[in-house]
């Protein structure tokens, strides 16, 4: 290992040297929001078996369920109103004729 990589590999901040959990369990609304499960486009449409265009095209439509942007990054969230899992309970049928009443 060359000198520079020998002084900078043992560098870590402050909080990274205590103990990680103790971090996690310290502010309680920071953990509910790391539990909140999202999934990105491509992990979407394999669940639904469709082209991952289909989600971008229903997008631009205002169909489908909602949708957070992170910079460039779309993610679908699975639980709330509007999520996939709200989304999908929505287009239950008893028939071809009559949805299923929630």
């Amino acid at each position: 290992m060359n000198s520079t990589k020998k002084m900078f590999a043992d560098y870590r901040p402050a909080e990274s040297r205590s103990d990680p959990a103790s971090r996690l369990t310290a502010d309680p609304s920071s953990r509910l929001l790391s539990e909140r499960r999202y999934l990105n486009e491509i992990e979407l449409a394999n669940r639904w078996g469709m082209s991952p265009k289909t989600l971008t095209r229903w997008r631009g439509l205002g169909k489908g369920p909602v949708f957070a942007k992170f910079s460039k990054k779309v993610a679908y969230p699975m639980d709330g109103p509007g999520g996939v899992l709200d989304f999908e309970q929505r287009q239950l049928y008893i028939s071809t004729s009559e949805r299923v009443k929630p």
